[in-house]
């Protein structure tokens, strides 16, 4: 080792964090966020975190995780499948459906958009948004959080 070289302190500034949230390049405020405060699994058709084996709630928490990298506003472009089964993986529809498996909880506001993240196969991610209007309005409120209202395994939330 040559003289002034101290491998622990090299070893420790290598591994310091170097970003900062002032950076220029730093993308925190663009990445979607979910909120589970509003979670409801006393419905019939909803299904509830706790009943899930290991396996589905790795691949929710792999999609959540993927999901949050990019803006909701990405997710809405990006699709999956073909032909007529081609979907997007952020739907938002606004009112709540009128025909569903499932009724507007009470404890979520009226005026919100109603929305799905498509996970696989029938599975869905059932919630809202907060329509840009209002966060125009209002600094506090936030159009890039999805918050999470039910677990939809069988696609019973938007029933044609």
């Amino acid at each position: 080792m040559k003289k002034g070289e101290n491998s622990r302190k090299d070893k420790f500034l290598r591994n310091f964090p170097q970003l900062t949230l002032g950076d220029a390049d730093s993308d925190i405020a663009l990445r979607c966020k979910f909120n589970f405060s509003y979670f409801d699994n006393n419905q019939e058709c909803a299904t509830d975190i706790a009943v899930w084996d290991e396996q589905n709630l790795r691949e929710l928490f792999t999609k959540l995780k993927a999901f949050s990298a990019k803006p909701l506003q990405y997710w809405q472009q990006q699709c999956v499948g073909s032909g007529s089964h081609r979907q997007h993986m952020l739907e938002i529809y606004g009112a709540f459906p009128r025909k569903s498996g499932f009724s507007h909880p009470p404890h979520v506001p009226s005026d919100v958009d109603w929305a799905r993240f498509r996970l696989d196969g029938k599975k869905r991610l059932i919630g809202f948004t907060i329509p840009k209007s209002y966060c125009r309005q209002d600094s506090r409120l936030d159009d890039n959080t999805f918050y999470i209202v039910f677990l939809d395994l069988e696609h019973n939330f938007y029933q044609r």
